[in-house]
């Protein structure tokens, strides 16, 4: 497993996650995230659609990682899983836990600076048909 580190905007990091997490690879995402966060960053993406297979057993460590984000105002938001991923998180009872976007929202841009100002993301229709 590989994991990259990139800046995603203001206070927000891109974690970009290849291979197979198994629970060892849970616990370097989870130094990973505790690095980002003693920079003061607290918003997170986890792009994981680079992702083949992840062990349920290690859910519970990006739930407390995410909920330390949330404690600062900030979060770790999913992107990019396949339905295999998304199915091994509802199994472990955490798909509900998490804002989990597709690969098409999370390439739109600059997903945190969508999220401060959402008329980015739904601009306003123009009245000239």
């Amino acid at each position: 497993m590989r994991i990259q580190v990139l800046p995603a905007g203001q206070n927000a990091t891109k974690l970009e996650v290849n291979g197979m997490i198994n629970l060892q690879g849970f616990f370097q995402i989870e130094e990973a995230i505790l690095k980002v966060i003693k920079r003061n960053c607290f918003r997170v993406e986890m792009d994981m659609s680079q992702v083949k297979h992840m062990d349920y057993r290690g859910v519970e460590i990006l739930l407390k990682r995410a909920e330390r984000l949330r404690s600062y105002g900030g979060d770790l938001i999913l992107s990019g899983l396949s339905p295999y991923l998304v199915n091994i998180l509802r199994m472990a009872g955490a798909a509900e836990s998490f804002e989990i976007l597709d690969n098409d929202a999370a390439a739109q841009g600059d997903l945190f600076k969508r999220q401060e100002n959402p008329d980015l993301e739904n601009p306003p229709l123009s009245a000239v048909a």
